[in-house]
């Protein structure tokens, strides 16, 4: 650039020499024409150099400028890639945590579809069992037998189902006890009117199924009370129980109204839920092992006294002969030493005779012979 103005500076001057020249002299015309040719074509020639040099310089910077703006091109274009593909490899995380949610969800979804569909076939089974008198006293005995299942009780030996007492009544289950008490329990609840209370949302409604439901319950324990189903002169003890087949049930009548339930104990009629009749039944079962323990106990001193008396006995006699034994080798141990020697004595002098007789005779034989 410092040389264009250099160039510029002197084609400046010489037109001001051109000038000055022109000013002076007025009558060469033809100098001043040549001067004038001679300016002009270093003035375009002074103007190509410079054209040229300034295209140069322009295309060099333009071409650096080209160069480091595609190098931060590349180098935005790059980050933007990387940006993108970061971006891409989120989303595509994203999408498969949304597809897999989805499957969970429908998953979720048909299984919520399968179990309303079982409410409400159960629903509608309840219902018609509720409808039922004789179907409410079955669903009661199935909900007693699972837990009798559950406890380990076996019909027949625990417990009697619709077995005849005294009375010629038949209770819903008899349940045996330690020294041939019973225990008798009721199974059919009413139920009707808790259902019309449960179906319907008219408050007006709502509260008189309650109240009539309430009052049949208590009817229901003053009907049990008037049953033989507790008689201790035929062996029962002083209570019954009365099944409540549903906690939900249990907690409402406990809710809305506790005295039905201390009208119950009153009466001695216990109402238990189903895990009020598990614990119940538990007890029951506990208070029976503990009993037949008890006796087995009874039973396992009985067998010790016994065991101690025969001991004894045995002890008495085995020193009674460890006696005679003694006193049976005193008498052996004298008879092979004192007595077998005071036996012998006689045989010895027996022996000793006959030796001398022999010798005798020995003698006498051998003096005939020596006559001869």
């Amino acid at each position: 650039m410092v040389e264009i103005y250099i160039i510029i500076s002197l084609i400046i001057g010489i037109g001001l020499g051109y000038y000055l020249a022109n000013q002076t002299n007025h009558s060469n015309d033809e100098e001043l024409e040549g001067i004038k040719e001679e300016m002009e074509k270093a003035f375009k020639s002074v103007a190509f150099d410079v054209n040229k040099s300034n295209t140069e310089e322009f295309l060099k910077i333009a071409d650096d400028k080209f160069q480091n703006l595609s190098k931060e091109a590349d180098k935005d274009l790059e980050n933007k890639k990387k940006l993108i593909d970061g971006n891409l490899e989120t989303m595509s995380k994203k999408l498969q945590s949304i597809e897999q949610h989805s499957i969970k969800l429908n998953q979720s979804l048909e299984d919520s579809n399968s179990q309303t569909k079982d409410l409400r076939e159960t629903t509608s089974k309840l219902r018609e069992i509720l409808s039922s008198s004789q179907k409410r006293g079955q669903w009661g005995e199935r909900i007693v037998e699972d837990i009798l299942n559950v406890i380990g009780f076996i019909e027949g030996i625990n417990y009697t189902k619709q077995g005849v007492i005294d009375s010629g009544e038949r209770p819903d289950f008899t349940f045996n006890l330690p020294k041939g008490k019973h225990l008798n329990m009721d199974v059919k609840f009413p139920l009707a009117h808790y259902e019309k209370y449960v179906g319907t949302e008219d408050e007006l409604i709502r509260s008189s199924e309650k109240n009539s439901f309430l009052k049949d319950v208590k009817k229901h324990v003053k009907d049990i009370t008037k049953r033989s189903y507790i008689d201790p002169s035929s062996g029962t003890v002083d209570y019954v129980l009365m099944l409540v087949p549903n906690e939900s049930i249990f907690s409402f009548i406990n809710k809305e109204d506790s005295d039905v339930i201390d009208y119950a104990l009153e009466n001695k009629v216990l109402l238990c839920s189903p895990l009020t009749l598990y614990a119940v039944l538990s007890l029951i079962n506990q208070a029976i092992s503990n009993f037949a323990m008890e006796k087995k106990a009874t039973e396992v001193m009985n067998l010790l006294n016994n065991f101690k008396m025969q001991w004894e006995k045995y002890v008495e006699i085995m020193d009674k002969m460890g006696r005679s034994l003694d006193t049976a080798k005193k008498d052996y141990d004298t008879m092979v030493s004192t007595r077998r020697r005071q036996l012998e004595k006689p045989l010895d002098k027996i022996e000793e005779i006959t030796s001398l007789v022999e010798s005798s005779e020995t003698d006498k034989l051998d003096s005939g012979q020596q006559k001869f």
